[in-house]
């Protein structure tokens, strides 16, 4: 009877424990190693050929089919491996970390900036900068029916203030070749006086989106939404993704204007010291490159300087009594 119960309870064991394992990708399937090595060189073909705006579509087609023909791998073998993995994220979404990896690792040697340098990459959930995006970080939508599209909606709470400003922002990358991609993506706030502001962007390329809503300080928020469409296409023939990761929502709480009186007022005291001081004391402009000689100094010098004005008497003769015309006096 135990040897029985061993047996049940093993079995039971088993049924609990299997669905709990990750299984295995095909073998008729790129396996995921390789798969990364191809994707890495993927994507750097397709920006590669977005580079180009004259015949983009053959740029893209000519570039990818070079990757293609590198590993080994038709188009066929390809598509059908991405769908597989499109359906099974989490391998999808391990590959593409290590891709970011590697992406930055050789950007950095190239000298320019990375993602470690994001400002927005350590954010958490609190502070006055807050990363408050609530579901998965990682999507990836199909240009068919139900599987096309991204949509959120969130409730504002009391950590929300007036005036918040929000940033959405996801990095893009399309997994397809030969054919112009078309994908949407939209970001609105409705207020409580049933305002609503929003901001819509067409998805080109491979690129990081940002879509920014600035705050309104007169209206407190109520609702957050927005959505990724992937149009699809009558002419689609080979499977086609477009892979969102990175996907942040940060809320900027307004920062009051801090005035320093003190620094007013010493600035204050210090312009009224300066201007009785330039009242008081001017300084020619030559002074300040060379020193005066002690003929200079005397001279320039102010000198006060007085007039004599000397009045002359007007001539008049006196005569006196009995002197002639001449000055004789008569006989």
């Amino acid at each position: 009877m135990s040897k029985l119960l061993r047996k049940v309870f093993g079995a039971v064991v088993a049924v609990l424990l299997f669905p709990a394992c990750k299984p295995g990708v095909p073998s008729d399937l790129i396996q995921p190693a390789e798969l990364e090595d191809l994707l890495y060189d993927y994507h750097i073909a397709q920006a590669m050929a977005e580079t180009r705006q004259d015949s983009m579509n053959f740029k893209r087609y000519s570039y990818v089919q070079a990757v293609f023909e590198k590993y080994g791998v038709s188009e066929a073998e390809f598509d059908s491996t991405m769908v597989w993995y499109a359906s099974h994220a989490t391998y999808l979404n391990d590959i593409y970390k290590k891709l970011q990896e590697r992406y930055s690792t050789h950007v950095s040697a190239l000298g320019a900036s990375t993602g470690e340098n994001d400002i927005f990459a350590h954010l958490d959930a609190q502070g006055d900068t807050a990363n408050i995006w609530q579901e998965r970080a990682f999507r990836i939508l199909k240009p068919r029916f139900m599987e096309d599209r991204l949509l959120f909606t969130m409730t504002a709470d009391t950590t929300f203030h007036k005036g918040d400003a929000l940033l959405w922002r996801f990095d893009s990358r399309y997994i397809s070749h030969g054919r112009q991609n078309e994908a949407y993506a939209g970001f609105y706030v409705t207020y409580d006086n049933d305002s609503t502001a929003g901001v819509t962007q067409r998805i080109y390329s491979n690129n990081l989106m940002q879509l920014r809503l600035e705050g309104d300080t007169a209206h407190a928020i109520r609702e957050i939404g927005g959505f990724v469409y992937y149009k699809p296409s009558d002419e689609d023939k080979e499977p086609r993704l477009l892979w969102l990761r990175d996907i942040m929502l940060v809320r900027f709480h307004p920062q009051p204007v801090v005035v320093d009186t003190t620094a007013v007022a010493a600035k204050s005291d210090s312009m009224d010291v300066a201007s009785k001081d330039s009242v008081l004391r001017v300084v020619p402009a030559d002074t300040v490159s060379r020193r005066l000689s002690p003929t200079e100094l005397r001279e320039s010098r102010p000198v006060e300087r007085s007039i004599h004005v000397v009045k002359e008497k007007p001539y008049r003769v006196i005569r006196k009594p009995g002197a002639t015309r001449t000055g004789r006096r008569g006989h």
